[in-house]
């Protein structure tokens, strides 16, 4: 268990972490609807991690964003390397549908040793992605998604590589699937509705329409960007 914190207080940390990342400040109203608890819950939790200027894992002042201590973004890197490690284990080795890895990882991430998390790391050869294309921190901590863009940056007849996809919803992952929008597949932006926001991509051989609002939680590398002579 990482620094004997219980899974609760762990999870407060990896998703304060994961929402300073995804929306760049985080409110106690954002880590109750995250959380699915009562703001008060949110309020005294993060009261009890912010105690103890030397050993707080929390910095918040009252009617200010939340953040993260050196010592709490530490601990959230290292809880979501473990649980993007098991996601890869799950799918790789025992193969388990990728849409069922999160839930059954994040049960675990909080309480493997650090010798399991490398014996993992080792076993899977080091890998930087897990299966859903979210970047694994590596031992020191470091994470570099600097050439993830959304998929809504391409223009049209602009070709990519798909690198990430959401993946807090099993069904939408299972859709995903099953239009072959997955990590390490090249995608066409064919056409853009100019109303509806609604998206026309071509994977492989077969072209769907998608909405904006999945689409720009869809990331691509910004390095494979490049223009489509077909789409020409």
């Amino acid at each position: 268990m990482i620094e004997n914190l219980s899974a609760a207080e762990q999870e407060y940390l990896k998703t304060v972490y994961l929402l300073r990342q995804e929306t760049g400040q985080v409110t106690t109203r954002q880590l109750a609807e995250q959380l699915r608890v009562k703001p008060a819950s949110v309020s005294s939790m993060i009261k009890h991690l912010s105690e103890g200027e030397e050993h707080a894992y929390i910095k918040h002042a009252p009617y200010q964003r939340i953040e993260l201590t050196p010592r709490g973004d530490a601990i959230a890197l290292e809880l979501i390397r473990h649980q993007r490690l098991l996601e890869l284990f799950l799918t790789t080795t025992l193969d388990m549908p990728w849409e069922l890895v999160r839930n059954e990882a994040e049960r675990l991430a909080p309480i493997i040793s650090e010798d399991l998390e490398e014996r993992i790391d080792a076993r899977l050869g080091n890998p930087t992605r897990d299966p859903h294309g979210d970047p694994i921190p590596r031992q020191d901590g470091s994470i570099d998604t600097s050439d993830d863009v959304p998929l809504t940056t391409l223009a049209v007849g602009m070709c990519a590589r798909i690198v990430r996809v959401p993946d807090e919803d099993a069904d939408l992952l299972k859709y995903l699937a099953s239009l072959g929008i997955v990590p390490g597949t090249q995608a066409t932006l064919e056409a853009k509705a100019p109303y509806g926001n609604i998206l026309t991509l071509r994977v492989g051989a077969t072209t769907q329409p998608l909405g904006n609002e999945v689409a720009e939680r869809i990331f691509v590398s910004e390095q494979s960007k490049r223009q489509d002579d077909a789409a020409s």
